[in-house]
């Protein structure tokens, strides 16, 4: 389950704010994904597309979650962090 007390940065502007403060939609996974950024000076915003594809390598995030960076070469553990990440 996703822990909602996470904050989340936006890669374009900046702008950390918590999870629960950021506008959703849903992915062709129904998983949950941001879809805009908070910040009205900011146009970043991802589709349910790009938004399905985020676990693949190689994949901007333009939403990410404040946390530890993944350092494992191994791609398994990579593709499990990426799947995770906020959008």
């Amino acid at each position: 389950m996703l822990r909602v007390d996470r904050m989340v940065r936006c890669v374009k502007c900046g702008h950390t704010a918590s999870y629960d403060d950021w506008p959703k939609g849903r992915d062709f996974f129904q998983k949950t994904y941001i879809s805009r950024c908070v910040n009205p000076e900011c146009d970043n915003r991802q589709n349910p597309a790009d938004a399905s594809m985020r676990m693949f390598s190689g994949i901007e995030h333009p939403f990410v979650f404040v946390r530890q960076e993944e350092t494992s070469a191994d791609a398994l553990d990579q593709v499990l962090y990426n799947e995770s990440e906020a959008s």
